[in-house]
């Protein structure tokens, strides 16, 4: 069968200097990733004539615990332009969270690599830890290249059979896995995989499946493989005492014990979470200790597979820590007294309080458009177990009401300095499926009319403190429990709640624990959710898509439908026909190849039709985001950055951290 090839692609430009080429390297926004000293060569003219390594390896090498630097890198490994400039080896970077077990991206973020990843131009999937890739004309097959000679962390060899132990051993497997997420499964069918060679697999779906290639650039997720010489020992099959080794470590059987060790790094909000040393990986860091504080703190991979132009391999910083925050308000003031290399997550109210202390924390402040769909999206509990509330969050003129009585501009000048945009959820100005329209979809403030259409629905009588009844003569009650890892989410739903109440449906907010607030939502037993919307073209096709769609990501407003939908109607309860409809185009779509017509055309469909139904309510979009660097940090973003803070490139790896480093004292 025919096949095209997706190569990398490459804007070849003529030599400015010794180091310099490709873009002026002045006006760069990110890093430049080739995926060979081939490919690199072919767009510079410049050869890398050897490798070399950290002082801290080569002592390793120089006493016989590592193998020389040529043998612990793949035969071709990426090469990497930095931002500014070739940079020097030492140092730890460090980044904050306020979760031991969750997020904490300064951390995550530092560490991760996916199988392939995202172009400086936003859109074209490039090689990373795989080496290259092949989709059929049919868009069924998908084929997979890895480096040869590329290793574990530990030495170990990477092959094709890492992907086929995760495939049959463990995804399939249902002793240890109960559910198949659906891009493992399109069609409700178990794919094909077949190991060509050491270096080469081959996937084949049962439908077109277009969308995989993008989720393995988008998200690491779905990278489709684990350490199968490590994770081996702990299943069944290939370990027959492995009951005795989970019963030895507190397990009730040898699937839980698999379940704990491999749950760590499985997505990015558990990403350099982990506290357990000795699981391999092929990403940047390895974790190696925590501190009596809870502070996690890693050290470089020496066997990982990037080098810069100049054969030097990365990452340039020696080691990674984690440091545990007790809450947002102390994870912003030990930003200011200077205590990160690095922070992604300040609040823009408090820049003039950065800028004020830059001098005495040594740090600059650098601010980037957070290329978000919503700030804050909230979504109410369609498939709520309380029939009455079920009826009303279904009403659509409902929804369109609790919109309109929300006062955007308002949020957008006591929270944002008016810099964020005031609109519903919505994709971002750049998406392929914008329109003006959708920005404005009863956005507009306008409390009168809000009241008009409660009356209209019959939500007209009121208790004896003003409130609304419900049509069962109680009082129409939202209680608005959500966990907020950013402190402007938290003062956004204060502000609604507010809105709400003015319009005499009784909403109290309550601030929970994320564990707490994720068990109601997977539950379904919350009556109304809230979170960021992250939605990009090329993260809504590589994942994201579920949050505008059945489970409708962290707003989870369906779990019943979401339920029966994912199942094959094997649980749960069937949706009603626009969500049938709604989600059937989605699927259609994933099967369109990106970026082409039927991709655009279908596209436009559904996108029209999920924003359309209102199924959530948002409040303001693209706000700048600080970013805090220390002033030793170099290679990072400049002050007056063009790049995207976005969820769906991962944030901070589209600005590869591997490449970042100090220069002097740290």
């Amino acid at each position: 069968m025919k096949k095209v090839m997706f190569s990398l692609v490459i804007l070849v430009l003529f030599l400015t200097g010794a180091v310099v080429f490709g873009q002026d390297i002045s006006q760069k926004t990110y890093p430049q990733q080739y995926g060979s000293p081939a490919a690199y060569e072919a767009a510079s003219g410049n050869m890398i004539g050897g490798y070399s390594e950290a002082p801290m390896l080569a002592e390793r090498v120089e006493s016989g615990d590592l193998p020389p630097i040529d043998e612990r890198l793949p035969a071709e490994p990426v090469v990497v332009e930095p931002l500014d400039a070739i940079g020097s080896y030492g140092g730890e970077l460090a980044g904050p969270s306020t979760s031991p077990t969750c997020c904490g991206w300064d951390v995550s973020e530092m560490v991760m690599q996916k199988l392939f990843t995202i172009d400086t131009d936003l859109q074209t999937i490039i090689p990373n830890i795989a080496k290259a890739y092949e989709v059929s004309d049919d868009l069924t097959q998908l084929t997979i290249h890895l480096r040869e000679g590329h290793l574990w962390s530990d030495g170990h060899p990477f092959t094709s059979e890492d992907f086929r132990f995760w495939f049959e051993d463990i995804l399939w497997n249902d002793e240890v896995t109960a559910g198949r997420p659906g891009e493992w499964r399109p069609g409700n069918q178990k794919p094909l995989l077949e190991v060509i060679d050491e270096t080469t697999l081959r996937y084949t779906f049962s439908q077109p499946h277009p969308s995989m290639i993008v989720r393995m650039a988008s998200n690491p997720r779905h990278r489709g493989f684990r350490a199968a010489h490590y994770f081996k020992q702990f299943h069944i099959d290939y370990n027959e005492n492995a009951n005795a080794l989970a019963e030895e470590a507190g397990f009730e059987d040898w699937t839980k014990l698999l379940n704990a060790r491999l749950r760590p790094n499985t997505n990015t909000g558990t990403t350099a979470t982990d506290t357990i040393a000795g699981i391999p990986t092929l990403n940047t860091f390895v974790f190696v200790r925590e501190d009596s504080f809870g502070n996690k703190h890693f050290e470089r991979n020496p066997y990982f597979f990037k080098v810069d132009i100049a054969g030097n391999q990365l990452p340039y910083a020696d080691g990674l820590r984690r440091v545990l925050v007790e809450d947002l308000q102390v994870q912003d003031l030990r930003a200011i007294a200077g205590e990160y290399s690095h922070f992604g997550w300040g609040k823009l109210l408090s820049v003039p309080t950065y800028r004020d202390n830059e001098e005495a924390g040594n740090y600059r402040t650098a601010l980037v458009t957070y290329n978000r769909g919503n700030e804050y999206s909230m979504m109410f509990n369609l498939t709520h177990p309380d029939p009455v509330m079920r009826e009303i969050f279904n009403e659509l003129r409902f929804r369109q009401a609790m919109s309109i009585a929300i006062d955007r501009s308002e949020i957008n000048e006591l929270i944002y300095f008016g810099l964020a945009t005031p609109s519903q959820s919505a994709p971002t100005p750049d998406s392929s499926f914008y329109e003006p329209w959708m920005t404005d979809y009863f956005a507009e403030y306008d409390p009168d009319a809000a009241n008009e259409l409660l009356d209209e629905i019959g939500l007209d009588q009121r208790d004896s403190d003003g409130f609304r009844l419900r049509p069962d003569g109680d009082t129409l009650f939202i209680n608005m429990q959500v966990a907020v890892p950013e402190e402007a989410w938290g003062q956004i739903a204060e502000l609604v709640v507010s809105y709400w109440n003015a319009v005499g449906v009784k909403t109290q907010l309550k601030l929970i624990e994320r564990s707490f607030y994720n068990e109601l939502r997977g539950t379904g037993g919350h009556d109304i959710a809230g979170w960021g919307l992250d939605i990009v073209d090329i993260g809504e096709f590589s994942g994201a898509i579920n949050n505008i769609r059945p489970h409708w990501g962290a707003r989870a407003g369906s779990k019943e439908w979401t339920d029966w939908l994912n199942s094959g109607g094997e649980r749960g309860s069937e949706p009603p026909a626009d969500i049938m409809e709604l989600w059937d185009l989605s699927q259609l779509w994933l099967q369109q190849p990106y970026g082409s017509d039927s991709y655009l055309e279908i596209g436009k469909q559904f996108h029209d039709m999920t924003f359309r139904g209102l199924y959530q309510i948002g409040t303001v979009q693209r706000p700048p985001q600080p970013l805090l660097f220390k002033n030793t940090l170099k290679n990072t973003p400049p002050n007056d950055t063009e790049g995207l803070w976005s969820f769906s490139y991962r944030q901070w790896v589209m600005f590869m951290p591997e490449q970042w480093y100090f220069e002097g004292d740290e």
